[in-house]
């Protein structure tokens, strides 16, 4: 698959449980990662390890905080939002925190399988991986089940960063 016919809007990152569940469940307001992200990206598609081996969820997220000193401190509302701003030694690295604005479930997860077979996956994801953007076409993120985040984007088009629970 050539880079043009990827996404530039849209990664697939890999993820463990418990991460995956204390982002569903509104516990973990950050992904923290090792790398920056480019500033064009808007969403980050999660694809759960085993036993799921699926892309399951997508998250709206603003750009790459830091913790330079010039920077402003995470709010300590989520976990690990304490022990970035603190550099914990279980931290060292992790110098890139992506303020999740949205979790959506997706209605029918994409199995490593329909990866492979599909959409021309050779492995599951390990490291950042642009979405193929024949993937984003059949599968319309905002169309899925949202689970916490976003009612409504404001006047401005810009979105909210308070998550909520979904009714």
């Amino acid at each position: 698959m050539d880079s043009a016919s990827r996404s530039t809007t849209d990664v697939i990152l890999a993820i463990q449980d418990p991460y995956m569940n204390q982002i569903i469940d509104g516990t973990k307001n950050y992904e923290f990662r090792k790398y920056c992200l480019k500033r064009d990206v808007e969403r980050i598609w999660f694809y759960r390890t085993a036993p799921h081996s699926a892309i399951t969820h997508i998250c709206e997220i603003l750009p790459a905080r830091t913790r330079n000193p010039d920077d402003t401190p995470l709010e300590e509302d989520g976990l690990g939002n304490a022990e970035f701003n603190n550099r914990h030694k279980d931290w060292d690295d992790y110098d890139f925190a992506y303020k999740l604005l949205s979790v959506y479930e997706l209605r029918k997860p994409i199995s490593l399988a329909e990866m492979k077979d599909t959409y021309g996956f050779k492995s599951a994801p390990r490291s950042m991986v642009y979405l193929p953007q024949s993937i984003g076409t059949r599968v319309v993120w905002h169309k899925q089940i949202r689970v916490l985040g976003n009612e409504d984007t404001s006047q401005d088009g810009s979105l909210s960063t308070a998550p909520k629970k979904a009714s």
